[in-house]
């Protein structure tokens, strides 16, 4: 166990699995599921962000029904010292339309996930990366994602539902129309969830009435999908990992179970339909390496007539998990 590591009890878990199911509740609602006073849930809560473990209280948004696309850049560097990848990864930290930055060890050193209009975007946005640091790139990748599910921890806590309960959203779904202020409101939740309606109203010269209504119809929408914690796994101990799959000889119906297999996987988070170089991704938060290559193993003995290749990598430093472009820092 690390040294920095927190040392969680079952209270501490109970609290973070009801955080996970729903973050805005309030702390004398998980109370009285977790059978703790508000007083206690507070303090537990403060001193597990004291303790770096609970980093934001995320907004997940559904922003493929905003209109917007999600689009990975994988590279592998060269000839790059710590300063120079610190360099890059402060480049795609401050900009504006990334989703998710990370430093990995693997085939691939950086990964950048880019929320744009379209693809033409993108590309705009990768020649930029290429004219800027094309001497340090070996190689790269990019993805599109097609369809991306979210799983609720249930690691964190005790669960009687007998399947992992996900988020799912994906490419193919029904535009919504929002306007400026719903946008707005994103913007402000996205980093944190638990910020409270009559602050947002005041930010945007309203009211708390006005703003509640909002929200509640970006909920019946299925924009605004859930309200969840974002833990830094370290703290406890563990290590985020993601696993690429090519797969060959696919029928619907073996793409259904490999991807229903995916999903029940205790430790997974984001499983991850895409298009491009690979086809399928499987971020999980794992002990140590020994337990992702053992979950690695049984998934390809599992499906040998479907995956053709696979690749890893092991996250050694996120920059950046912003739920919607633009949003805010807290």
């Amino acid at each position: 166990m690390e040294k920095n590591t927190y040392k969680l009890d079952k209270k501490d878990e109970k609290i973070l699995y009801e955080l996970d199911k729903n973050a805005r509740q309030s702390n004398s609602h998980i109370g009285k599921k977790v059978r703790l006073s508000k007083e206690v849930v507070n303090y537990r809560i403060k001193k597990m962000e004291n303790a770096g473990l609970i980093l934001r209280y995320s907004t997940i948004i559904d922003f493929f029904k905003t209109g917007l696309r999600k689009f990975k850049l994988y590279l592998r560097l060269r000839n790059a010292s710590k300063e120079k990848i610190e360099e890059i990864g402060q480049y795609f930290n401050n900009h504006k339309k990334t989703e998710w930055v990370v430093i990995c060890s693997g085939r691939w050193d950086m990964v950048a996930n880019f929320v744009v209009d379209d693809v033409n975007e993108f590309d705009e946005e990768v020649q930029k990366v290429l004219n800027k640091y094309s001497s340090f790139i070996q190689e790269k990748a990019t993805m599109t994602t097609l369809h991306l599910s979210h799983a609720t921890r249930e690691f964190l806590g005790e669960s009687e539902e007998v399947q992992k309960k996900y988020i799912h959203y994906k490419v193919s779904g029904k535009i919504e129309k929002i306007d400026k202020i719903d946008i707005e409101i994103l913007k402000i939740m996205a980093n944190n969830a638990r910020y409270p309606v009559t602050e947002i109203a005041k930010r945007l010269n309203s009211t708390a009435r006005i703003v509640q209504y909002r929200i509640k119809d970006l909920e019946k929408k299925g924009i605004i999908q859930a309200y969840k914690v974002t833990l830094d796994p370290r703290k406890i101990g563990n290590i985020f990992c993601k696993a690429i799959f090519y797969l060959g000889n696919i029928t619907n119906r073996r793409l259904g179970e490999f991807m229903n297999y995916c999903h029940n996987i205790k430790q997974a988070l984001w499983p991850q339909r895409v298009l491009g170089s690979w086809d399928f991704e499987l971020d999980v938060e794992v002990r140590n390496y020994e337990e992702f290559n053992s979950m690695l193993l049984d998934i390809k003995e599992k499906f040998p007539d479907i995956i053709v290749n696979n690749e890893f990598l092991i996250v050694s430093k996120e920059y950046k998990l912003d739920f919607y472009p633009g949003c805010y820092r807290y």
